[in-house]
């Protein structure tokens, strides 16, 4: 009978170890080799930046870090541990580090990934046509009302900055307003939201600007988002 349980068991492992969805729950935060940088895949605008914090286990042995950039180098500029989004692209930031382990030397190492975009600023005078959008936002369950912070709510329509969400109430009611311009009815906008705190970008959908308006008080356009499970995680006992 133990022989049959420990089969059994062999059995369930197997069909466990098959399954792609049970390693991706297991391995939300990946690690190499004990060094882990602070984020591994980013969105930024240009003339943003962001300066990543790394964790190096245990980290009491002596290293010396190495950092380099690879795919579109000219969409970012690297200085140290800092990275300043220049123009739109995709790049991979890298670090290594040579860390002294006893009588040897090991080399370690992570990485991540930078999505650079751009809102172009425009002259709302030179449109013609507007479109309004009535709406909500949600981010990691928390609902953007009271007040926006740093995070945007725009359309945008080639890279050009169309519109942008201002907080407003009426009757007790928080809401997002938006006035999108247009050259001419029928063009196309996407709707997109950037979170400067968490250095994620957002494109929830495509909106025909016709002129018309979207959404009510009583029915707003609800937009919803959640923050990728990347980064270093920090445990409050407190």
């Amino acid at each position: 009978m133990k022989q049959i349980g420990n089969i059994f068991l062999l059995f369930i492992t197997a069909i466990f170890c098959s399954c792609g969805e049970f390693f991706n729950f297991e391995v939300e935060q990946p690690t190499v080799n004990g060094l882990r940088i602070s984020h591994h895949e980013i969105d930024l605008i240009v003339g943003d930046g962001i300066t990543f914090d790394l964790e190096l286990s245990p980290d009491t042995i002596p290293v010396s870090y190495c950092w380099m950039v690879e795919g579109d180098e000219d969409a970012i500029e690297l200085a140290g541990r800092k990275v300043n989004a220049m123009k739109p692209g995709r790049a991979l930031v890298r670090v290594e580090a040579e860390r002294i382990n006893g009588n040897q030397v090991d080399v370690v190492y992570d990485s991540c990934y930078v999505n650079v975009f751009d809102w172009k600023a425009v002259d709302y005078n030179e449109f013609l046509y507007e479109t309004v959008l009535y709406s909500s936002l949600v981010i990691d369950g928390e609902q953007k009302t009271d007040a926006m912070g740093t995070t945007r709510l725009a359309a945008v329509v080639d890279g050009e900055l169309r519109g942008l969400a201002v907080m407003r109430e009426a009757h007790g009611v928080p809401y997002l307003e938006m006035r999108i311009r247009a050259t001419w009815p029928g063009e196309v906008a996407t709707i997109e939201c950037y979170n400067p705190d968490t250095y994620q970008r957002f494109v929830f959908e495509s909106l025909q600007l016709t002129g018309e308006t979207y959404g009510t008080l009583s029915d707003l356009k609800r937009y919803r988002g959640k923050s990728r499970n990347y980064g270093i995680v920090v445990n409050d006992k407190n």
